[in-house]
């Protein structure tokens, strides 16, 4: 991740969110599960929309089945907040078994925290990318 100087106690969360994804792809969905609460909403704005953890594992198996996703990497190049909201301008990478990478997004996302947990979570991007992958 970029050397970034952070702002506040959520961009520090937001950070640590992203760090917890590492080594694998069942360490990204242990760090959601830690994170989301039963209410927490997570927008792929103009591709999905989910409730909690539950329906955001699912979205995730669903696009790990088509991205063939093994590890990922989030690479931020932005950040900036006002209280308890986090934007981020970021690149995330998917990667195979084989450390190929099978996706690269580039998108802003918006993350509404509170402490640790997420409130809300929407990104924003060109779905495109997504696409590509099917």
């Amino acid at each position: 991740m970029a050397d970034l100087e952070i702002e506040n106690e959520a961009q520090n969360e937001v950070m640590a969110f992203f760090n917890e994804w590492q080594p694998t792809y069942k360490a990204m969905l242990a760090a959601m599960k830690n994170r989301f609460t039963d209410e927490t909403i997570w927008e792929n704005v103009g591709m999905s929309r989910t409730k909690g953890y539950a329906e955001a594992e699912a979205f995730m198996n669903q696009f790990s089945a088509q991205a063939t996703i093994e590890t990922a990497e989030v690479i931020v190049h932005h950040i900036a907040s006002v209280g308890n909201a986090v934007l981020t301008e970021r690149t995330d990478n998917f990667y195979d078994g084989e450390g190929n990478m099978t996706i690269s997004i580039k998108l802003m996302g918006v993350f509404e925290m509170h402490g640790p947990k997420i409130v809300s979570w929407r990104d924003y991007y060109d779905t495109a990318a997504f696409q590509a992958a099917d």
